[in-house]
């Protein structure tokens, strides 16, 4: 069959009419076009995005809050808890209706209004925030509503889906420079499948684990200087086979942390 330039072009046009309602399909709101269709988007800015287990009693949540267009009429704002790959309940929390705002809420009342205590939230925990926008022509949108070209990126800091991370608290109750010996142990004898111990040495991380036997052992030299050390585990497959002891520069032997470590040892 014979191919004209005209064929040719036909098809391309039909080509990028059928790309452009499949993308608009996909992207039913927009944020910077039309401003009769522009969908009520809000940004914000947090503070502390990490928080420390044991700072979570006295510290707040603090972001300043701002709508892209002036056509929001309010923003929600809602929170869940997610321990061990298990999400609670999600409450709302407060709602504003002026932006730019200056949001400060407690962990304290954070807590509260998840029923737990700032106690029960610990290392390796993520604290979730749902928003949910209304526009000033009564359009009601969620995360779902934006498409993962604007929800992530990192430019948009969205409101609509984003996480507070509680790690684990610096160590303060040892010498941190000198010798620090991890003792590892695998029930089953086939390694620690994927699982590992982070030492964060003034915000410089490094993962220790192995991956076949029963034992392991790792010296990790804590420099003169350190102010800041962080020890925590991440949990892989069967967690009921892993131990793990810590020895600081001190002599003092902290463990055994398993079966089923938890993800801080302070």
């Amino acid at each position: 069959m014979k191919i004209t330039i005209k064929s040719i072009l036909g098809l391309l046009m039909m080509a990028i009419l059928f790309a452009s309602c499949e993308d608009e399909d996909k992207n039913p709101l927009n944020l910077l076009e039309l401003d009769d269709s522009k969908a009520p988007f809000v940004r914000i800015i947090v503070d502390e995005p990490i928080v420390a287990a044991g700072d979570i009693a006295s510290s707040s949540l603090v972001a300043k809050v701002d709508a892209l267009e002036n056509n929001v009429a309010s923003w929600q704002l809602a929170v869940s808890r997610e321990s061990g790959g298990v999400a609670s309940d999600t409450i709302v929390l407060t709602t504003l209706t002026d932006f730019p705002s200056q949001l400060s809420i407690p962990y304290t009342e954070i807590a509260d209004a998840l029923g737990i205590s700032t106690d029960e939230i610990s290392g390796g925990d993520f604290i979730r925030f749902l928003g949910t926008a209304t526009g000033t022509d009564g359009t009601v949108v969620t995360f779902d509503n934006f498409s993962p070209n604007v929800t992530g990126q990192p430019e948009q800091r969205q409101a609509f889906n984003f996480i507070v991370l509680v790690k684990c608290s610096p160590i303060s109750d040892a010498t941190l420079a000198g010798t620090w010996t991890i003792d590892m142990t695998d029930l089953f004898g086939d390694g620690w499948d994927g699982a590992f111990v982070t030492f964060e040495i003034d915000g410089v991380t490094t993962d220790y684990t192995f991956t076949a036997g029963s034992a392991a052992n790792f010296e990790v030299n804590v420099p003169e200087g350190t102010s800041s050390l962080v020890i925590s585990y991440t949990s892989g497959a069967f967690e009921e086979e892993h131990i793990y002891t810590i020895e600081t520069p001190d002599g003092d032997v902290r463990g055994p942390f398993g079966p089923n470590p938890a993800p801080c040892i302070n």
